[in-house]
């Protein structure tokens, strides 16, 4: 191929245009190739139709009267001999346009109007179909067309389905990039609705977690109320039995039989009565006093020194209605001098979950049943672990993976809420700044163990 035709070749084949994914573009500088390099006066890109029935021209350069023409059309039956040659030939290579086989249709309509003498026509292959042609129209007359110039021609129609796979990435991209904005809104929206709904369930869990406190300190109440009622009932008797003994000596002081034996026996039984009701009352304030300060305690998240030994007492006392209530026997291991430094509602709430979820869970229709607390302390790492265990029906291992997440419960429909190892959870790694972890196995007890922080910022 001669140097001027690789020249012009090798510049449309590097040019940006040709990869732009605009065809208009590609076309006009292919055309504009063919004209330089053929040196001739027309040139056109025409394609088929959806039909294949009629060639449409794209676009066609004319030099030689300074136009741009786009609107010509060939019909299939109105040149068949055309047709066929497009069909079957690789080019048309009409040097006497007007008696070649495969031009001499166009030579009254077309060519002699236009003074075309010789024509070259090469097919545009696109994914292995030819969809058109490359027209290259000579003005004058018959010209000899060489194969250095039907190779030029040919690697241009090469270059222009090139351009089209372009045109088609650069739709594709664009469709791409339509989906993506779609499906980044989509997204957005659904993050939105997600952020929304999450926040309404965050919320609703609060107030269930909120709803599940005061429900076991309203079953901590009617415990208390229950068992501070004996205390006083017994307190009550003690006093009515005093008072019944005070008006029989004041009738034999009025009546002046009052003996020496009598007056003994009286002040015994009133002496008797009064140790009676005293105790009891004792009794029945230690309970009040015990459950005041754990409800103040659960409503109240302060970091306080507590005697952790005590306080455990304190918390287990005030739950003695229930732990009877189940015949559980309840040892507390713990140095009796220990202080630290922590949360002492966080401990409340707690052990009043682990003992409630025993009584619920662990005793039912068991008898000795037992929970032993024992308190530990590492000096090294500075902290203190409690270990709550209990001799009750255990758990599967399925069941103890789940136990701490929310709503979880073996009782649904039977008064489990869900919330309540949750809670322990909850209170014990933020609260409290710990660590909790739980080990059981069925009908082997449930062991929980906490590592905690001694002093707390």
């Amino acid at each position: 191929m001669r140097q001027q035709l690789v020249q012009l070749l090798y510049g449309v084949s590097i040019s940006s245009d040709l990869d732009s994914g605009n065809v208009e573009l590609a076309e006009r500088l292919i055309l504009n190739a063919v004209l330089d390099g053929l040196e001739i006066g027309r040139a056109g890109i025409w394609l088929l139709n959806a039909e294949n029935t009629a060639i449409e021209c794209r676009l066609l350069l004319d030099r030689e009267n300074n136009q741009e023409i786009q609107t010509l059309v060939l019909p299939r039956d109105t040149y068949p001999a055309y047709f066929k040659a497009l069909d079957t030939q690789r080019t048309i290579t009409a040097e006497d346009a007007h008696t070649d086989p495969a031009t001499f249709e166009f030579s009254e309509s077309y060519l002699k109007p236009l003074n075309i003498g010789a024509m070259l026509d090469a097919p545009i292959r696109y994914k292995g179909k030819m969809i058109g042609i490359i027209c290259c129209e000579h003005i004058g007359g018959a010209r000899h067309w060489s194969e250095d110039e039907c190779s030029f021609i040919g690697a241009l129609a090469d270059l222009y389905g090139r351009a089209l796979s372009a045109q088609e990435n650069e739709r594709t991209n664009a469709k791409l990039e339509r989906a993506n904005q779609l499906l980044e809104q989509r997204v957005a929206e659904r993050t939105r609705t997600l952020e929304v709904t999450l926040s309404e369930l965050t919320t609703m869990q609060e107030k269930l977690i909120e709803s599940e406190k005061m429900a076991s300190l309203g079953n901590l109440v009617a415990g208390i109320a229950h068992e501070v009622n004996t205390p006083i009932g017994i307190a009550v008797t003690a006093n009515s039995s005093a008072k019944d003994k005070l008006n029989t000596l004041n009738k034999l002081i009025e009546s002046n039989t009052l003996t020496k034996t009598a007056l003994l026996e009286g002040m015994n039984h009133l002496n008797e009565c009064f140790k009676i009701s005293f105790a009891n009352l004792e009794r029945a304030a230690k309970l009040i006093s015990d459950f005041k300060q754990t409800a103040v305690d659960q409503s109240s998240l302060n970091l306080l020194e507590t005697n952790i030994k005590d306080y455990l007492e304190n918390i287990l006392h005030s739950l003695m209605p229930l732990t009877r209530s189940h015949n559980i026997e309840v040892d507390i291991q713990c140095n009796d001098d220990l202080k630290l430094i922590t949360v002492p509602g966080a401990l409340s709430q707690i052990f009043l979950n682990l003992v409630n979820n025993s009584c619920v869970h662990g005793f039912v229709g068991r008898d000795q049943n037992k929970i032993t607390i024992s308190v530990t302390v590492d000096k090294q790492s500075d902290t203190y672990s409690i270990c709550y265990l209990d001799n009750g029906h255990g758990m599967s291992e399925d069941v103890m993976h789940k136990v701490f997440e929310p709503f979880f419960t073996t009782k649904r429909g039977n008064g489990g809420s869900g919330l309540g190892m949750s809670i322990v959870y909850n209170l014990a790694t933020q609260a409290l700044q710990g660590e909790v972890s739980i080990d059981s196995k069925p009908n082997n007890g449930v062991t929980v163990t906490f590592k905690l922080p001694q002093k707390l910022a």
